[in-house]
């Protein structure tokens, strides 16, 4: 039995983890991607890998993919059996490169997912390895035939999509929902909370089922793709290239060249 058969982020989902962009050799964001791989490791309570191991892990993997999609990996390392963590376990730090995806639809087909997110804050915002909701959303959205399945909590309240932030044009203003209750805290959201200054502001507040109808416009956000916009929602048309989109973008190019053209 080799040691990956004991490790708690295989046995238990125990661990973190951050999907990257690269860019000509450069990860994009990096410092608000370890930022938040440092916070969820001192909430988890895991061991964060020495700097010198991170850069020299995400170094091999830049070479092999400089301009592809690099996956790191923190779990709380081997254990024993049960679930309480074994004391002074050494964590596990796996960097994995791929190629990047194919280029999205113009406009996202979506719709409201059947399936809905527990409600646990003492894990929401953070991109912990239990993501078996997101298995069973993307599921459940390959089956329907749409590009990307919207989640909402068990309370009734959208929070994300199987992959991605969501931002609803409401009522005249841009809102996102907030990621306290269920969720993940993206790293794209961010750039946009703190740099798009939408027309009618951008605002953090809750998004009920029953608002969905009123939304005028919808996009998606993370931090492999950048922003996408949403041009169908179940049986409805939406304006694929609504206001405010083209400042959103602009907002992310600003950030990195990378997403000039996300």
């Amino acid at each position: 039995m080799g040691p990956e058969a004991i490790d708690r982020g295989l046995a238990y989902g125990d661990g973190l983890f951050e999907t990257m962009r690269a860019c000509r050799g450069t990860l994009p964001w990096w410092p608000r991607h370890r930022a938040r791989l440092l916070a969820g490791a001192a909430r988890l309570g895991i061991p964060m890998p020495s700097d010198a191991a991170l850069d020299t892990a995400l170094a091999d993997a830049l070479q092999a993919s400089p301009d592809g999609v690099i996956k790191l990996i923190l779990t709380r390392g081997a254990g024993t059996r049960g679930y309480a963590p074994t004391p002074g376990a050494a964590p596990t730090l796996l960097v994995t490169a791929s190629v990047a995806p194919v280029a999205a639809a113009p406009a996202l087909a979506v719709d409201v997912l059947a399936l809905r997110l527990g409600v646990q804050p003492a894990l929401a915002g953070m991109k912990h390895l239990n993501r078996l909701e997101q298995v069973l959303g993307a599921r459940e959205a390959a089956e329907r035939g749409l590009d990307d399945g919207l989640m909402a909590d068990a309370d009734g309240f959208l929070t994300c999509s199987t992959r991605a932030n969501l931002f609803a044009r409401l009522d005249g203003r841009w809102i996102t929902p907030p990621v306290d209750r269920a969720g993940v805290a993206g790293v794209a959201r961010g750039v946009l909370l703190e740099a798009w200054s939408p027309p009618g502001g951008l605002h953090v507040a809750p998004l009920p089922l029953d608002a969905l109808p009123r939304a005028e416009a919808l996009l998606l956000s993370n931090a492999v793709r950048g922003i996408l916009p949403v041009g169908r929602c179940g049986a409805r048309a939406l304006d694929p290239q609504p206001g405010g989109f083209a400042e959103a973008r602009a907002a992310l190019a600003a950030s990195h060249p990378a997403f000039r053209e996300s």
